[in-house]
């Protein structure tokens, strides 16, 4: 008997199933982030086990094993009714007679598959594992098997050849109207050229080249301005940036912990145990982001409240299952911010817009349907806020963040490259995350300064900065970031006027003698330094002051 009762969500899907469940062998249910899909899949096994029958929960990452074992346990089945299907399983974990056994995916695809189950459950089944497919494809062909598919991201091409029947109890964006997902804030604040970079294939479908996009989002100029965005708008929130391959993630992180925040990379390649001390810091607030490059996307639930999304993807799927980790609800949590480095919202939009009602697969009349579903999409594709970047619903003619208002025919448009705005006229107007980035590198100036014994005073700094923008720097971080060519070429210009400055100053000061000619008005002449009549001028000087200084002593 189970200690938990379904939600909203789960009691729907289980409704649909009952009805479909005499007419079907195969289902696909849509399960999004914050929907319960591990206490959905415990009721159906609990439905299965009261009655002595057999279930196999097969899970695509190592990560969920031990989770998901964890989460029917809490939920109420019988911890010794439940075995593990993986080569790292302990003795007392790994029981092939127990009723519940929950597969690694890779470990099951080496061996036998079970031949004595009533029920097959595919965990993250938009992901596509050959094996395990033809697998379904013969259990719902010739045997009475049943086979149940959980995705939040059900959009793979090849579902509709395996799935008889789409489940879709939820969306999105109900769930954040009812208060089970957190609302979200989109800002755009660059987006990459990402022109010639070619296609091929991954785990998500056909998306751009990693080794071509890698080079484009390492630029120091796109790298810069993830970092001093986050610093100006990222509210020291707990953060996770998504990152193309573990050179640019590196490289991301190496400029936040310049910069003075704790980052740190997590890969596929990172043990287990040390993700958890990562995790385990990331939760106590030691460690402020979390840069991942192919991890964190599925059995990771801490408190996200800022995503940095630095992976530019045509996968629907990638997409949302990376902007979901910052939808879940906390106590305290209002909104996530989203901080999209890519483009790619400007591709699919916001995510609780991207949804279908059928399960794609190969035929025309699907390609058709999945075009017509692009198309609708397509209307509801958000638009960037000029002024602050914010990303607006389809249809909003006003910015609700900063109240920015297009004027008709007027010729503005945004450089992301840049975070400017860009006037007809050419001239620019330099936006708030400008601002800030100027004035950490100016910070991060003195601070190199103070280590070499030369250092130079906050007011320098404050002077620095309004001779550059006007203004005083109010409202900005002093988180310091390493300085680029831009604005030291601006310090030492600086630098090179004031030293001239201070050379006509002294020719100024220089001694002048008083000439009146007859009948004229008196003049001033200088001296130049150097001359016989300044030094004599000065032999004079010192004479005067021995002279004085004689005196004194008689």
């Amino acid at each position: 008997m189970l200690t938990i009762t379904p939600n909203f969500a789960q009691d729907r899907a289980l409704n649909m199933l009952r009805h479909e469940w005499k007419v079907q062998n195969s289902f696909m249910v849509y399960a999004p982030t914050g929907s319960g899909k591990t206490g959905l899949a415990a009721f159906i096994t609990d439905g299965f086990v009261s009655r002595g029958m057999r279930v196999l929960f097969v899970a695509p990452y190592t990560v969920l094993l031990r989770q998901t074992a964890s989460r029917f346990i809490s939920y109420g089945l019988n911890p010794d009714e439940i075995g593990l299907i993986w080569a790292e399983a302990d003795k007392g974990e790994a029981d092939p007679e127990r009723l519940i056994q929950i597969a690694s995916a890779d470990t099951l695809i080496r061996r036998d598959f079970p031949d004595n189950i009533n029920l097959l459950i595919i965990d993250e089944a938009h992901l596509r594992k050959r094996t395990i497919l033809k697998e379904i494809e013969r259990l719902t062909s010739e045997t009475d098997v049943k086979v149940i598919g959980l995705s939040g991201t059900p959009f793979s091409s090849f579902l509709g050849n395996y799935y008889q029947r789409l489940i879709k109890p939820t969306t999105i964006s109900e769930l954040i109207k009812r208060g089970d997902l957190s609302p979200f804030e989109f800002y755009a604040p660059t987006k990459p050229d990402l022109k010639g970079v070619k296609m091929s294939a991954s785990d998500f479908g056909r998306d751009y080249n990693e080794t071509q996009l890698a080079e484009i989002m390492s630029g120091s100029d796109l790298v810069g301005d993830i970092v001093s965005n986050w610093l100006e708008n990222g509210r020291d929130l707990p953060t996770i940036a998504f990152c193309v391959n573990v050179a640019h993630a590196n490289f991301v992180t190496i400029q936040f912990n310049k910069a003075g925040v704790n980052a740190e990379v997590m890969t596929a390649e990172t043990p287990h145990d040390q993700r958890q001390v990562m995790i385990h810091r990331f939760e106590t607030g030691a460690t402020k982001i979390l840069v991942s490059v192919g991890v964190l996307v599925a059995g990771f639930d801490s408190d996200v409240r800022c995503i940095i999304y630095a992976r530019p993807t045509k996968s629907e799927i990638r997409w949302i299952q990376c902007i979901g980790r910052g939808l879940r609800t906390a106590p305290g949590k209002d909104t996530c911010l989203i901080f999209d480095h890519s483009g790619t919202v400007h591709r699919l939009g916001f995510p609780d817009a991207i949804e279908y009602d059928v399960l794609l697969d190969s035929s025309d009349g699907m390609k058709e349907a999945a075009a017509r579903a692009a198309e609708e999409r397509a209307e509801k594709i958000p638009k960037e806020c000029p002024e602050c970047h914010f990303m607006k619903p389809a249809g909003v003619y006003v910015c609700p963040k900063c109240g920015f208002k297009p004027l008709a025919g007027s010729d503005v448009d945004t450089d992301t490259s840049r975070k400017i705005k860009k006037l007809s006229k050419g001239s620019s107007v330099a936006t708030k995350s400008t601002k800030q980035a100027w004035w950490s590198q100016i910070k991060f100036y003195q601070r190199q300064r103070a280590s070499t014994g030369k250092p130079v005073s906050n007011g320098w700094c404050l002077h620095t900065f309004r001779d550059k923008f006007g203004e005083w720097p109010n409202g900005l971080s002093d988180f310091p970031m390493e300085i680029t060519p831009e604005v030291s070429n601006y310090i030492r210009h600086k630098q090179i006027a004031w030293a001239k400055g201070q050379e006509k100053r002294q020719l100024q000061q220089t001694p002048v003698v008083h000439n009146r000619t007859e009948g004229q008005p008196q003049q001033l002449t200088t001296i130049p330094e150097g001359c016989p009549t300044s030094r004599i001028i000065s032999a004079k000087k010192q004479f005067e002051q021995l002279r004085n200084h004689a005196g004194e002593r008689t």
